[in-house]
């Protein structure tokens, strides 16, 4: 399996709320948050790295990703793109033959069993997943702001993914796309974004990956949703600054215990 981690966003919300770096570099338990994404992943035969042009030339992020990933590939976007389904297009320079790929995120990671996953992604029923999450009242002030997956049948297979716009009232037990997709075939996926951009399907002026499966399972092709047990965002600077009150509660009752028990 390779994997694909687009990050050439700007980023403004962070850089709107006085952060200094980019978000793939804002620490989150003391590394920088797109290695501790990536590092919690299943392994891969590689990583493939999208990273804007301005954070090489004024952080050196490709420096970075190296020294953590020393044979991970690094494709510079010269500019922002029409979306991230246009930014993951770019990564079909790196691949000459087929495989398959799971497309991450680089801010948010999840408590999910590796083994069901590459359980699932060797079964050969599945020409794709979608990480998902449910049960997760931060959904609910702006449900808007997600991609949310109809499923159908005892096996969860994906039906249709909605993005920005709930499938039912009943939020919090709808599956919510976490951001991370797996494709069977890598050219399969290019292909399925080339459809996307010639039939001009925008979403707030964006071509965005959580719809991509739509048109492949027009296709005929077969997805369905891998559920993890929990999603960890960091995305926004409210998300990280709630994640990290919850890091310094948990540190400080360790070190209670260790007092106790001295």
């Amino acid at each position: 399996m390779n994997i694909i981690v687009p990050m050439a966003g700007a980023g403004s919300r962070f850089a709107n709320a006085g952060y200094a770096l980019p978000k793939p570099l804002i620490p989150v338990n003391g590394l920088p948050m797109v290695v501790r994404a990536i590092r919690d992943l299943p392994a891969a035969e590689r990583v493939v790295f999208l990273v804007h042009a301005d954070h090489v030339a004024n952080f050196q992020i490709d420096h970075v990703l190296k020294s953590h990933f020393p044979t991970c590939e690094i494709i510079v976007v010269p500019g922002l793109t029409e979306g991230q389904a246009c930014t993951v297009r770019l990564a079909a320079a790196a691949f000459a033959s087929d495989t398959d790929v799971l497309v991450a995120a680089c801010d948010n990671t999840h408590v999910y069993d590796a083994e069901t996953f590459q359980q699932a992604t060797t079964s050969g029923k599945w020409d794709g997943l979608v990480w998902t999450y449910r049960g997760d009242n931060r959904v609910l002030p702006k449900p808007t702001s997600y991609g949310w997956v109809n499923v159908a049948g005892s096996d969860q297979q994906i039906t249709h993914i909605s993005c920005k716009q709930p499938i039912s009232d009943d939020l919090l037990n709808d599956h919510v796309v976490s951001g991370f997709f797996w494709f069977r075939s890598a050219f399969g996926l290019f292909d399925a974004i080339d459809n996307l951009v010639a039939s001009n399907q925008r979403i707030n002026n964006e071509f965005y990956l959580d719809v991509v499966p739509n048109g492949m399972i027009a296709e005929g092709q077969t997805f369905g949703t891998f559920e993890v047990e929990k999603y960890i965002g960091w995305g926004t600077p409210e998300e990280l600054r709630d994640y990290q009150r919850w890091e310094k509660y948990f540190a400080q009752q360790q070190q209670k215990q260790r007092n106790l028990a001295a």
